[in-house]
């Protein structure tokens, strides 16, 4: 096995056991190789520390249990494998720039520091520059499904969500032999689950922008605002890395902060004569858009 192959496999261990122990020892012994050479190999295959990459990584769920959930900071120092609140925090404010109770509290979600997992075996996606889009308050008519699930789960559940929608839209309007709309909207909230501290709420509400009253089909009012909004043209399979990319990769690099508000999904061109369920489909065209606002327009909102 070539020592890329090795990396790789060890990176996905990594990820689902960023929760357990993962010193440099437990790390070497789960390789079988010396930590001396695994570090020295890791380092060469990812451009990485190995011990450097695994705190990046466990602060970045950190990161997100703190926007995302409303477990408490302590429980989350625990979780990630911190021995005490005050160590924690210092890794913490070393990696974000602030301390976790102030990440917690602000207004706006600023990305910056959010680190996301290696993946040596995929090609990269390479995404095109978002642009600022400015949208008006509007009303739509939809349908919402509701999920709940843990951090870990969370763009699965979307894909599942997502997956469940299209089928369903796409099977009525072929069952009534209409043409599909040029655009259909995705709307995708993720709330704090108000029962259980270590889960999230997710609202999926697919929508068109007049009443075509199929059964369920409700209103659904946009608020609008400043989106940043990054175009995705491909299989349906790579979107959930192409959404992974967005917000771990993309979002910390452009200093822009994100604010509370629908992500909108904008599906282009489903009217194809060939597309009768979700089977079908073998691209994806949309623009997905992000609640952002700039740090211009924070200072103005604070009178500097």
């Amino acid at each position: 096995m070539n020592q890329v192959s090795i990396i790789s496999d060890l990176i996905v261990w990594i990820e689902k056991n960023l929760e357990q122990p993962l010193s440099i020892d437990n790390v070497s012994q789960k390789s079988g190789y010396s930590k001396w050479h695994l570090q020295r190999m890791f380092k060469e295959v990812t451009g990485q520390v190995l011990g450097t990459y695994i705190r990046h990584r466990r602060l970045t769920y950190a990161a997100l249990s703190l926007r995302m959930t409303s477990k408490p900071i302590l429980d989350i120092a625990m979780q990630y494998r911190f021995d005490s609140q005050q160590t924690f925090t210092r890794s913490f404010k070393k990696q974000f720039n602030e301390t976790p109770a102030s990440y917690r509290r602000s207004e706006y979600w600023d990305p910056t520091g959010l680190t996301p997992a290696i993946e040596l075996n995929k090609t990269r996606l390479s995404l095109p520059e978002p642009t600022f889009v400015t949208m008006p308050k509007q009303t739509f008519w939809g349908i919402t499904y509701k999920n709940n699930c843990n951090l870990s789960k969370l763009l699965d559940e979307e894909i599942k969500l997502r997956v469940q929608f299209f089928h369903n839209y796409l099977t009525r309007y072929a069952n009534k032999n209409e043409a599909l709309p040029e655009r259909i909207y995705a709307f995708n909230r993720i709330l704090k689950s108000k029962d259980n501290a270590n889960e999230q709420e997710l609202f999926y509400t697919i929508a068109l922008e007049h009443n075509n009253n199929l059964e369920h089909i409700e209103q659904f009012v946009s608020e609008g605002g400043l989106y940043l909004c990054f175009k995705y043209f491909g299989p349906p399979e790579n979107f959930k890395d192409f959404i992974s990319q967005v917000h771990l990769a993309a979002m910390p690099a452009l200093k822009v902060r994100l604010r509370s508000g629908c992500l909108i999904e904008i599906h282009h061109n489903l009217h194809d004569d060939s597309v009768k369920s979700v089977k079908n489909l073998q691209r994806i065209e949309c623009d997905y858009c992000v609640p952002v606002i700039t740090e211009n327009e924070i200072r103005q909102k604070n009178g500097g």
